[in-house]
């Protein structure tokens, strides 16, 4: 019998003791050392992309939501995670934007979401956390765009093992976090995502950074 595959085998490992020396760890060193794409071309991204109506999906411990400029001064956020533990941190460190949160299985069902549609959804290093589903990861591109507004954006970053230039250090570490059940991107490649955002959008572009994919995507299908 096959185990449905859940958000939880991956993000379960971004517990709240974790998430404090994750800025650190995660989001400066290893974005600069391991994966080569450094934390400014983040917050630069969600500068391109986010909107005054906007979903954040594993918004992580919110650094880029807390530096990022929002074309308005009081956006609408929402956040979304199965782990209760980034949406209590994050909630925390943005108050002055009083977010919204919701904990859901993103390969669940999901429940009514507060504040949708957005005219942004952000899904920064989620991709490599989850397991496939037996519908492949296009299928997190198909439940977010039914949350988006006909003309909203939808960007987001994810590290891949294949299509993209990988070093020894990388690739040792992306084995390592495989191995603790951390990462599930051993199919994940640029060609891979390329056809997921394909089947789901009308248009999309796909920028690689290191060992890095970063990409938006905008008029999503029916």
């Amino acid at each position: 019998m096959t185990t449905p595959a859940t958000t939880d085998s991956g993000q379960s490992f971004y517990r709240a003791n974790r998430l404090n020396g994750y800025d650190l760890i995660t989001v400066n060193a290893a974005n600069r050392l391991l994966w080569r794409c450094p934390p400014e071309r983040f917050v630069e991204h969600y500068d391109q992309n986010v909107s005054g109506r906007h979903l954040d999906v594993g918004p992580g411990t919110g650094y880029y939501l807390d530096r990022c400029r929002f074309p308005v001064p009081d956006p609408a956020i929402t956040l979304l995670d199965l782990n209760p533990d980034p949406l209590t941190f994050v909630a925390g460190r943005i108050a002055r934007y009083a977010p919204a949160t919701v904990r859901a299985d993103l390969l669940g069902d999901l429940p009514a979401i507060p504040n949708a549609p957005f005219d942004s959804i952000a899904i920064n290093y989620v991709l490599h956390c989850l397991p496939d589903p037996p519908t492949g990861k296009q299928e997190v591109f198909a439940r977010l765009k039914s949350l988006l507004t006909a003309d909203g954006v939808l960007f987001g970053s994810t590290v891949v093992t294949g299509g993209a230039p990988q070093t020894p250090f990388s690739n040792a570490f992306n084995a390592l976090y495989q191995r603790m059940g951390a990462f599930h991107n051993q199919n994940d490649t640029v060609d891979m995502l390329h056809g997921a955002l394909q089947q789901h959008f009308a248009n999309h572009v796909l920028e690689i950074r290191g060992s890095v994919a970063l990409f938006t995507a905008r008029k999503p299908l029916p």
